[in-house]
């Protein structure tokens, strides 16, 4: 059993909203809207956003010199509201998004790459739940014009400001959903596959058949290829993976963030190199273990004084900030080997 330190009591609050990252992603079941209200169309549509303006953008790049591109597509934070599609324009929540996930997530390829960032119509939280059984007509429509909206600004990227660089495809939740479509479409045997560093994919499931030539990672320096994770506590089984197993469907693919292994081994504490916190600030290296189980990243409860009691059974909205360290040192990696390689060819 792994031996990880204990921090001050003072400090469980702390790491307890770590994981808060917006009032708008759901790690909770979703569980009433007054059906009444909902609307039965996705019709009128908020306006299609113009991706040759700027305030389109969540990041569009920074003007630095920066070795890759980072194509970066962000999760919903789109739930309280009765339309089935958010308007770009709406500024509580473009102000959201800003300031969750793109500040917690998106920051992690600050660093090292130049992140693009688009705003698009994001489908409501609804969909998710009313489409998990596959007959939501609606909730497909309100997918397909959000997934319109990231293609376009892919293309936009791809058109205006793509100079040749090696790239990074992240998202997150229902970003992670459009950003499979992106590899698939675009990247997936194609020509551009050979500029793909590594694809961020979590918070959604990928599974075998998603992709013909895309394979996941399977250490922490393989290039060309995905990693992908869901993160529940230790001993916890989604309903949605309960049905799965019933049909015999396979489990999602998954890698540990800290060990970067996709083994039922439970990685050191010194292998967890920190979180980044509600604050922005980065703290409690070596606080975390957890394991690959069934295509879940099973995650114990946090090394620290009172950990059992700040535990949760789904910890989704903290998919990238848990290891944020982590992940940063990760993008690194494969971005030095992508170059190796390829000055070796």
């Amino acid at each position: 059993m792994n031996y990880c330190p204990f921090i001050l009591p003072a400090l469980i609050l702390t790491i307890a909203m770590l994981v808060g990252c917006s009032s708008g992603i759901k790690d909770t079941l979703y569980t009433s809207e007054n059906q009444i209200k909902i609307p039965t169309s996705i019709y009128p549509l908020p306006d299609k956003p113009n991706y040759s303006i700027k305030e389109n953008w969540s990041l569009m790049g920074d003007g630095v010199n920066k070795k890759i591109d980072v194509f970066y597509i962000h999760p919903t934070m789109y739930s309280q509201g009765k339309e089935w599609l958010a308007d770009v324009g709406n500024v509580s929540i473009n102000r959201e998004v800003d300031f969750w996930p793109v500040r917690h997530q998106a920051s992690v390829f600050k660093d090292i790459g130049n992140v693009y960032a688009p705003r698009y119509r994001q489908a409501h939280f609804r969909v998710f739940v009313m489409g998990g059984d596959g007959d939501c007509d609606l909730c497909t429509e309100a997918v397909e014009v959000a997934y319109s909206d990231v293609r376009e600004s892919f293309l936009f990227w791809l058109q205006n400001l793509d100079v040749g660089k090696p790239i990074v495809i992240a998202g997150h939740s229902q970003g992670t959903l459009h950003a499979k479509r992106l590899l698939q479409e675009f990247f997936d045997g194609k020509e551009l596959g050979k500029r793909l560093v590594t694809s961020y994919l979590l918070g959604w499931g990928v599974y075998e058949g998603d992709f013909e030539v895309l394979k996941q990672c399977m250490s922490n320096n393989d290039i060309n290829c995905y990693c992908t994770w869901m993160t529940y506590a230790t001993g916890y089984i989604p309903d949605w993976l309960k049905k799965r197993t019933a049909l015999g469907l396979p489990f999602p693919k998954c890698i540990n963030p800290m060990s970067w292994d996709s083994s039922d081994n439970v990685n050191d504490c010194e292998d967890h190199l920190g979180v980044l916190t509600e604050k922005y600030k980065v703290k409690y290296k070596g606080k975390l273990t957890g394991r690959v189980h069934n295509g879940l990243l099973w995650l114990d409860a946090p090394h620290v004084f009172g950990g059992n009691f700040l535990h949760r059974d789904n910890w989704h909205s903290g998919d990238y900030n848990l290891f944020h360290v982590n992940m940063k040192e990760n993008v690194k990696e494969r971005v030095e080997n992508f170059f190796k390689k390829r000055s070796n060819l």
